[in-house]
């Protein structure tokens, strides 16, 4: 079983490694960007200015050399953590109030809907073709706006700015303990403090609102508890963790990806770590809880060990479909219809991830409205037609494989070498209808700021797969990875896996993007150290 779960890991391992190898060519040589005043998400390609690339590049690393070299990421960690936290907080309330972001696209429909339901009208759900019959999921948001409309009053947006605010800094300060957690190296959670700093996409989301930022706060709280639990075995942990991925699920299906991720790293802990494999990137800690670990496996505790891990499964499963049915029970309750639709089916998504469209290849472009419309709003109906379409495009794609293989490279990489994460087209799109805009928020959104804040995200991007791409090599040169570290690659790479497949948005890539600045600071601390021995010798 060791040996399956160590080739395995190796492989995920391996798979990142490519895809960070692709991303890091793509974003150096090209970039992507989103004309302004445009209602559909377009990328379009770019060249890359590249001798300035590598300068600002060259610059930003001599800065992590010189602090590192000083041992001020070691000596200072909490400076930089501090440091990255109030910048996030300082940068967000800065959009927010030079901005005045309002509610579009589907944000603006469900705020709509949101405040229907409070008047009593619930056609959106009850008639056939309504957004909600249509898109039943997010009646978990929906019930969360109406708790904001209750406190706040309606169309409160400056309330859920202030929401996502907070959901952003408890993501960002979770990630920094998820970053200890993994590695145990203060070094390492200092340079994770101050490249937090470039993450410019995900704090651009702060402005949009929906379920994408705040549903990333209940699933990062269900990461790190689970690593908690991993690491220390108190039940406390996993119970808290599966509380959470359900929250975070009933907001967001999207996460979805993230409950798989934590039932996968449960089945794979029934497997004893030994100490040197605890070790590995890890600090001396680390290592004796894992051989203390493997020490109580080797009493004959092993079947109990597997019991509980396999309960726990078990209540990660009833958690998330106990909290979907009490969102589906409450509103037949409240609109007296005897079920909840069961709407657009995932087939319809899945065929329009895989079409060719004159917009991007594999994002939206509508086929999933118009099928179910098509189809009289069944949902059987729809999903035959779906899987009729997806044998078609698939035919193709075997009869001309490197046509296929060409296209899902592209869907991969407009989706995870797209820097801003679609983050300045969406400022574009929620800046358009303000009343009375401030200078700033122009400047921001249309000016030069605007440029400033693309290139920030430019070069954050490099810099941070740089360290991905460093770290994952060691952990292949090695041979070995902690089970503590395996959580959040088993869900990238189950992020870019759904999202080859599913509709294709580097919207949705931004929640697992932002999950490799653990990796990237790792891989940095590697780096920076190869440097300064060479220097010495």
């Amino acid at each position: 079983m060791k040996i399956a779960r160590d080739i395995f890991n190796l492989i995920v391992a391996f798979c990142l490694f490519v895809a960070a190898l692709l991303v890091l060519g793509v974003s150096s040589f090209t970039t992507i960007y989103y004309d302004m005043h445009y209602d559909e998400d377009w990328p379009q390609y770019g060249k890359e200015n590249i001798p300035l690339l590598i300068l600002f590049l060259a610059l930003a690393l001599l800065l992590y050399l010189l602090i590192y070299r000083r041992k001020l990421f070691e000596k200072r960690k909490n400076v930089f953590v501090a440091f990255g936290l109030l910048f996030a907080g300082a940068y967000c309330l800065m959009l927010i109030f030079s901005i005045h972001p309002q509610a579009v696209n589907d944000s603006k429909t469900l705020d709509n809907i949101i405040n229907s339901f409070m008047d009593g009208d619930y056609s959106s759900l009850t008639e056939k073709g309504g957004y909600l019959f249509t898109w039943p999921f997010q009646l978990g948001y929906v019930g969360l706006g109406q708790i904001m409309a209750s406190i706040f009053g309606k169309s409160n947006y400056f309330a859920w700015d202030i929401l996502q605010l907070i959901c952003v800094l408890i993501t960002i300060f979770l990630i920094y303990r998820i970053t200890w957690e993994m590695f145990e190296d203060e070094t390492v959670v200092g340079i994770a403090g101050l490249l937090s700093a470039g993450a410019l996409f995900f704090y651009n989301y702060v402005t949009y609102i929906y379920g994408d930022i705040i549903s990333m706060a209940p699933q990062t709280l269900a990461l790190y508890m689970m690593i908690l639990y991993i690491k220390r075995r108190k039940i406390r942990y996993a119970v808290i963790s599966a509380v959470s991925i359900a929250a975070a699920i009933v907001i967001k299906t999207n996460c979805e990806v993230t409950l798989i991720a934590l039932v996968m790293i449960l089945l794979m802990s029934m497997i004893p770590e030994n100490a040197e494999t605890a070790a590995f990137v890890g600090a001396s800690q680390n290592a004796r809880n894992f051989q203390k670990a493997g020490d109580v496996h080797g009493t004959g505790t092993a079947f109990k060990m597997v019991a509980e891990r396999l309960l726990l499964v078990v209540l990660f499963l009833v958690c998330t479909f106990a909290a979907k049915n009490a969102v589906d029970g409450y509103y037949r309750t409240l609109t007296g219809i005897d079920r909840i639709p069961d709407g657009n089916p995932a087939w319809a998504h899945i065929a329009m991830g895989l079409q060719e469209s004159p917009l991007e290849d594999g994002w939206y472009n509508g086929y999933n409205y118009q099928v179910f419309e098509e189809n009289n709003y069944d949902t059987d109906a729809t999903a035959k037609a779906a899987q009729q379409n997806i044998k078609e495009t698939l035919a193709t794609f075997i009869e001309r494989p490197l046509h296929g293989a060409r296209f899902l490279v592209r869907k991969f990489t407009t989706q995870w070498a797209d820097s801003v994460c679609i983050s300045t087209h969406n400022l574009d799109l929620v800046s358009r209808h303000v009343e009375n805009p401030t200078a700033l928020g122009t400047w921001l959104v249309f000016g030069t700021g605007s440029q400033i804040l693309i290139w920030v995200m430019n070069i954050f991007m490099p810099l941070c797969y740089i360290g991905v791409a460093v770290y994952l090599f060691e952990i292949l040169k090695g041979r070995k990875v902690p089970s503590q570290q395996m959580l959040l690659l088993i869900l990238i790479l189950g992020g870019i896996a759904f999202h080859e497949f599913w509709e294709g948005s580097s919207r949705y890539t931004m929640r697992y993007y932002i999950y490799w600045l653990p990796y990237g600071a790792c891989g940095l601390k590697v780096l920076l150290g190869r440097i300064t021995e060479h220097k010495k010798r």
